[in-house]
């Protein structure tokens, strides 16, 4: 059975987190104990449907406590398992908690950097068990969640910092000249996610259709991994009633520019979806051949960062404009 890298991972830890407080268990107690950890509940008709999501983990179990015992980190007695006493690495949890404390800086790591870190830390990577490994994942994974819960570090767009590094990025309520206040703009709008920006987006178009004697019939947001390559979707309608169905994309990034390929496909499921027109919304720029392909179509419009801002000064959507500079609207910017 072909599984998700990312979920196998989780599976595991948690196995093996499930094994580490027993003495020996039947495989089936195995797979519960497995789903129990991970948070997931059987609900009324999953075992009829195999597509929910506890039989497929239940599926995604089975498999991983067969690769373990193939690996000899599990063995088995009679219809039991436990896990296998090899010598192994053993980590301590007030340790890890240290290091990561000293780990996470004023910059930006994901779990898997941290993680990284931390074996080779400790050294687990050295060994040929993975046990060590799952163990100190796991471990590490509750000291992230508590140091999070406790407000010490911060996950913004999936990465993870200390909670002062992001709040000095803000500066929600201090005016500045515009050169200063433009790149924290941005910065404020790449440390909240693709989420807040799609919302952002949809927003701030909304408010620019009807400060333009537009009705803005409605302005959806779908973004996500099932999408369909499509972030939102307005209908727009003028004073003669006149109808435009817009397909929007966005890209909040902090560098990397707009390929022609990602237009290009955006431009697809636009047509696809019967988009009237489309409009790429980027807070970094478009390449030279994704600029070349968007005006050549006439039904297209690309919207970089230096676009967005001006947009956002029109509308006044997101920012407050004062005597002294700008300044960001903390209703919005929360």
């Amino acid at each position: 059975m072909k599984i998700n890298s990312k979920i196998k991972k989780r599976v595991v830890s948690k196995m093996v987190e499930f094994l580490a407080r027993v003495e020996s268990a039947t495989r089936n107690e195995i797979v519960e104990g497995t789903i129990g950890l991970m948070g997931i509940k059987p609900t009324q008709g999953c075992a009829i449907n195999p597509k929910s999501k506890y039989c497929t983990i239940k599926s995604y179990a089975t498999t991983v406590l067969n690769d373990l015992l193939v690996k000899k980190d599990i063995k088995r007695q009679g219809d039991r398992y436990s896990l296998a006493r090899e010598e192994f690495i053993i980590v301590h949890e007030d340790l890890v908690e240290s290091e990561i404390r000293a780990y996470i800086s004023d910059d930006l790591f994901t779990k898997e950097e941290i993680y990284s870190y931390l074996e080779e830390f400790f050294g687990t990577d050295t060994t040929a068990s993975t046990r060590d490994d799952y163990s100190l994942r796991s471990i590490a994974g509750n000291i992230l969640t508590n140091l999070c819960s406790k407000g010490e570090i911060e996950l913004i767009n999936g990465k993870y910092t200390k909670k002062s590094a992001s709040e000095s990025l803000q500066s929600l309520d201090t005016p500045l000249s515009e050169n200063e206040f433009k790149p924290k703009f941005f910065k404020a709008l790449w440390l909240r996610g693709g989420s807040f920006f799609e919302s952002f987006v949809a927003n701030l178009l909304e408010k620019y259709y009807s400060l333009n004697g537009k009705m803005v019939a409605y302005c959806e947001v779908s973004g996500g991994s099932n999408d369909g390559g499509i972030d939102i979707a307005l209908k727009i309608v003028d004073y003669l009633g006149f109808t435009e169905k817009i397909k929007v994309q966005t890209k909040n990034r902090d560098k990397a520019q707009v390929t022609e390929k990602e237009v290009r496909e955006f431009y697809g499921a636009m047509i696809a979806q019967k988009g009237s027109r489309g409009i790429y919304v980027t807070t970094t720029r478009f390449h030279q051949s994704a600029e070349d392909f968007i005006e050549s179509v006439d039904d297209l419009v690309g919207i970089d960062g230096d676009k967005l801002f001006q947009l956002v000064k029109r509308t006044q959507y997101g920012i407050i404009k004062t005597a002294q500079g700008y300044q960001f609207d903390t209703e919005i910017f929360d």
